[in-house]
């Protein structure tokens, strides 16, 4: 049973670090020519790992890709569907460049901007199988889905009633109504202070509302936003007129009526998956 246990205790361990050693992702600040500060970035594949396939993401920038040179029989990159040919490629004999064995690498030089994808596929000696390495980046502009509330201005509240049997105009001085609403922005994800654009739908139990404008992105989690609001109102029935003379049988349902109008709304909302007081 103690052995048993020992063996899931080290698969616990071990395996996580196997799975990140497979790719190692190396971000380093030099100081080059002009003493100017020059950001190298490299990617390192283990091929001693044994893996059908793995999938890593990256941040956007020109990296130098790093293979083992005595365990790689074949290599081919494509970007997306398409082959790509690295700008360079070539075996190096520098002590910069060496793995642990001494042994020179394969060096690539892979440009990643936005949404850019390589897919590598990696023969290895002595395996039949092709390995897949899928290495990518994301768009620094995403939509974000985030809960809040949006007030909508200059509502008209005015009601026709029946007064003695004449058409009475009821004015109700509200000229905002609040409503709970969710939003989905498109901002860019890696600015603390980010504008973009913003839509998004409100009920308040009775009515539903459609929200459509601009935002602004506080620390990725508080989200600011404003437009117009295309929202139902009960308004007068323009069928009848102030002191116009009508029938017992009519109601206030007849006098007024549900119409949808567009008006100025001004918001805020939330982002739960991290602390929404912190910046990213």
């Amino acid at each position: 049973m103690k052995t048993y246990l020992l063996k899931i205790l080290a698969f616990v361990i071990f395996m996580p670090s196997i799975f990140f050693t497979q790719i190692k992702v190396e971000v380093r600040k030099e100081i080059g020519e002009n003493s100017k500060k020059e950001i190298n970035r490299t990617i390192t594949i283990d091929l001693s790992v044994e893996i059908d396939s793995v999938e890593m993401l990256v941040e956007k920038g020109n990296y130098k890709l790093y293979i083992p040179s005595s365990q790689l029989k074949s290599l081919v990159i494509r970007k997306k569907a398409i082959e790509y040919e690295p700008l360079k490629m070539e075996r190096k004999q520098k002590d910069s460049t060496k793995n642990l064995h001494g042994e020179s690498d394969v060096i690539a030089e892979l440009v990643f901007r936005s949404n850019t994808q390589y897919i590598l596929y990696v023969g290895v000696t002595g395996e039949e199988k092709i390995r897949k390495y899928i290495i990518k980046s994301e768009s620094d502009w995403k939509w974000t889905t985030s809960f809040g509330a949006n007030a909508v201005f200059l509502t008209s509240r005015s009601r026709f009633t029946s007064v003695n049997n004449v058409v009475a105009e009821n004015k109700d001085g509200k000229m905002m109504d609040l409503t709970p609403s969710i939003m989905f922005t498109f901002m860019n994800n890696q600015r603390n202070f980010s504008p973009g654009f913003t839509g998004g739908l409100g009920f308040d139990f009775e009515e539903l509302s459609v929200f459509a404008g601009g935002a602004l992105g506080i620390g990725q989690n508080i989200i600011l936003t404003a437009g117009i609001a295309v929202h139902k109102q009960n308004r007068p029935n323009t069928d009848y007129t102030v002191g116009q003379a009508i029938d017992t049988s009519v109601t206030s349902d007849n006098l007024n009526k549900m119409q949808y109008r567009v008006n100025p709304f001004v918001g805020i909302s939330f982002r739960f998956d991290k602390n929404p007081f912190v910046a990213k």
